[in-house]
């Protein structure tokens, strides 16, 4: 079997998540509020009048129209996934020969590394500056120098928080020669979008996804926005179905129905705000900005913590020491009850460990 294996793929570590099965889960990044019961309600009766004997919708077109309808964006220039991980497959399969160049700041989401290792390609992480800052520069520079396929800018970034400036966006567009992924996952809790680029820039690609702020992590919807001609040679190697009728009809549910379900969106600041306080208040970490739901800082008693909440069945994440980064917490934001007892169980570590 060793010999079947492709060179490439021998030493890839799988990525594996934790089972879910804690009384309390902030690390993944997803919303703590379930989708409205109401809605659910509306999905079953859509569903008990679908046939589901038959393929879904190949192109999705209902989806695309509410898409449109959110983002401004022409149906012709989306293009939807099962999450922003088979998008980012897409774009590998569609661009990315063995060898090329992928360029990424660094830290930031790991499926873009897993995904270059499994496309064959040579990924160039370059290291933040202090305080987690990207690098753009350098960015720019070894994208040019290798003239690199692909460059990633994660806005705001997974898992530090950091959000781009518009000038700095513009500045990465105008120099290099690469199609530019501006991943806005986490878009809705910021509210900046580079989204209106996309007409002057047809070089630039637009992850989303249904499962932070829309709270749909469980039906794995993501979608690209940009040019017509790149949606165009993304659709030449997306599956058939890729996306099945279940998650087509939720997801235009909750899009029909978004001021209901993004009104969350000012309690997940103003929970960030408040835990931002609480953790400088404790003088033991180095916080970092947030423009998402989580926050992220750098502790020497990171692994304590993790432990710490393991003991009292909560699941946050955890960055163990390397040499990119010392030990680092990623606190999604809960409900407000959830993120008393966590900074609670905090502090009494720090204190312990004083």
């Amino acid at each position: 079997m060793d010999k079947l294996i492709r060179e490439n793929i021998k030493n890839l570590n799988a990525y594996k998540v934790d089972a879910p099965q804690y009384e309390i889960i902030v690390n993944a990044n997803e919303s703590p509020y379930d989708f409205p019961m109401v809605l659910k309600r509306k999905f079953c009766d859509e569903i008990c009048n679908t046939d589901l004997n038959r393929y879904p919708e190949a192109c999705f077109p209902e989806l695309l129209t509410e898409l449109h309808a959110y983002t401004g964006v022409p149906e012709e220039g989306i293009i939807c996934g099962s999450g922003s991980d088979e998008l980012i497959a897409m774009i590998n399969q569609a661009f990315v020969n063995p060898g090329d160049v992928i360029v990424s700041h660094s830290p930031s989401f790991a499926m873009y590394d897993i995904w270059a290792t499994i496309a064959d390609a040579r990924h160039i992480r370059v290291d933040d500056l202090p305080e987690h800052v990207p690098d753009i520069d350098t960015m720019i520079a070894e994208a040019c120098e290798h003239n690199a396929k692909l460059l990633y800018m994660c806005n705001p970034n997974n898992p530090t928080g950091y959000t781009f400036s518009r000038e700095e966006i513009i500045k990465v567009l105008d120099a290099v020669p690469s199609l530019v992924i501006l991943d806005e996952a986490y878009i809705e809790f910021f509210g900046k979008s580079g989204v209106d680029l996309i007409k002057f820039y047809p070089r630039l690609l637009i992850l989303r996804t249904l499962s932070k702020a829309f709270g749909l992590a469980g039906i794995r919807c993501g979608y690209a926005l940009g040019n017509k001609s790149i949606i165009d040679i993304l659709y030449k190697v997306k599956g058939p179905y890729n996306l099945n009728v279940l998650t087509q009809k939720l997801a235009v549910i909750a899009l029909k129905n978004r001021d209901t379900i993004l009104r969350n969106l000012e309690i997940f600041k103003a929970e960030r705000e408040k835990a931002m306080a609480f953790l400088k208040a404790l003088n033991a970490f180095k916080i970092y900005p947030s423009g998402s739901n989580f926050i992220y800082f750098e502790a020497p008693q990171a692994e304590a913590i993790y432990e710490a909440l393991i003991k009292k069945d909560i699941l946050i994440k955890y960055f163990k020491e390397s040499d990119r980064q010392p030990g680092s917490i990623r606190f999604s934001m809960g409900k407000p009850q959830e993120n008393q007892k966590i900074l609670a169980i905090i502090k009494e570590v720090v204190y312990n460990e004083a």
